[in-house]
């Protein structure tokens, strides 16, 4: 396949695709609802529920900084140990905005202070969340005092959520964790779309392999609650144009049988006044007379042939036959016609036996349509050539005249019903490539 029809076939709408976008789609709406809520919850977080956690946490600090009071380096060990454990807490690490750091006083000397901070905070409450402004940013602290001595740690908690969304977008926290999981994501949502359509595939393959004339319901049977509206609107339709064919066939079937009994009549009339007349100017408007009748016959034999083709097409077992004999019986039948026009026929048959199986009348009525065309187109002493070959597996048959032949742009429509080929000389109904259609495609 080359780039353009790669292309098209991408760019042509496809159901899987739009599945598959939809999941994807909403996928990218719950991680950032997740995340929205995530940022809220950080920065927005109830302030009782705030405060008093971070005093437990302070109670915590404080008791060790007791302790160790007289032991500096024991304590500013403890205090690392503290803070690094609340870096890793909630697995925030060093992402300023977001993690909670703190500042250790004793004595009113700065004994601890978390890595990266910009310096020492200054707060002016005790054991409240106090928003204030240094070093250029916002800054939310909660400042726990020593009740027995003067030891103070100063909390640094998560700023407002514009810090926490700068935070977020810097370190790739937004966009980073979707764009690693959504080509590990489409294979899946690609397979279950895939999966969940196979009903509706399987439906299509049902419809794609039913025949021009099988109109019968679909023998599928829908499971699930959104092919039944389809699957009932596909039967339904089937069975309107099956009824519409039915009307169609017995309507022209009924009239077909009713022509031939006053064409018959009509012919015997004919034929009688004919014999009766003696004036030349009779004769020539009887011979039209009779010309049309057997045109009019023509046209009802072979609508009825057409009829009976697609009333029922597999009506006639297949059979064991000789088709270079039933060739040869049809050519036999057709031999005053091509007397007629002046036209020799010739017979090419292999010396043994072609033995096929078939439905006898059908090709009786192909072979017949077909070389009566070629004696019809064929020039006065023309010659039409009929030759059977089989190779053991599949027999051929294989007609060719000296006519005019038939152009390539409307080799396809004269299958059709009634067309003609535009400024055609000889006339006829337009039905005999038609029925030969009908019978080769059985």
């Amino acid at each position: 396949m080359n780039l353009p029809s790669i292309l098209s076939g991408v760019m042509q709408p496809s159901l899987t695709r739009r599945l598959v976008s939809a999941q994807m789609g909403m996928l990218i709406v719950l991680w950032l609802s997740l995340l929205a809520y995530f940022i809220w919850d950080i920065a927005f977080i109830d302030k009782w529920y705030e405060r008093e956690q971070t005093r437990a946490r302070g109670d915590m600090v404080l008791s060790v900084m007791e302790g160790l009071r007289d032991r500096p380096t024991q304590l500013h060990d403890a205090l690392e140990k503290i803070d690094k454990f609340q870096r890793n807490e909630n697995r925030e690490n060093d992402n300023h905005g977001i993690t909670m750091t703190m500042n250790a006083w004793v004595d009113g000397k700065l004994v601890y202070i978390s890595p990266g901070e910009p310096g020492p905070m200054v707060t002016r409450l005790q054991d409240q969340v106090e928003t204030t402004t240094q070093y250029g940013q916002r800054i939310r602290t909660l400042t726990r005092q020593s009740a027995t001595s003067p030891i103070r740690v100063t909390f640094v908690l998560p700023s407002d959520a514009h810090s926490v969304f700068v935070t977020f977008w810097s370190n790739g926290f937004l966009l980073m964790p979707l764009l690693l999981s959504m080509p590990l994501l489409l294979i899946p949502a690609w397979l279950s779309v895939r999966l969940a359509l196979r009903p509706f595939r399987a439906l299509a393959d049902e419809v794609a392999d039913k025949g021009p004339h099988d109109l019968q319901p679909l023998t599928f049977v829908a499971k699930h609650r959104e092919l039944r509206p389809l699957v009932g609107s596909l039967n339904l339709l089937l069975q309107r144009v099956r009824e519409s064919a039915v009307r169609e066939r017995r309507f022209i079937a009924d009239a077909a049988h009713e022509l031939r009994t006053p064409l018959a009549a009509m012919r015997i009339h004919a034929e009688a006044l004919r014999e009766r007349s003696n004036n030349p100017n009779d004769a020539s408007l009887l011979e039209g007379l009779l010309h049309g009748c057997d045109r009019a016959t023509r046209l009802v034999s072979q609508l009825l042939s057409l009829m009976r083709s697609d009333a029922n097409p597999t009506r006639e077992q297949p059979e064991k036959l000789k088709l270079d004999e039933l060739v040869q019986d049809q050519l036999a039948s057709l031999s005053a016609i091509a007397r007629q026009r002046n036209v020799e026929l010739e017979l090419d048959v292999p010396q043994s036996p072609v033995w096929i199986r078939g439905e006898r009348e059908g090709l009786q009525s192909l072979v017949s349509n077909i070389v009566e065309n070629a004696i019809k187109y064929s020039p006065h002493g023309g010659l039409v050539t009929t030759r059977v070959v089989s190779d053991g597996h599949q027999a051929e048959i294989t007609v060719t005249d000296s006519g005019p032949g038939i152009p390539a742009d409307i080799r396809q429509r004269v299958f059709e019903r009634f067309f003609r080929a535009p400024d055609q000389s000889q006339q006829g109904t337009g039905l005999g490539l038609a029925i030969v259609k009908a019978v080769s495609d059985r």
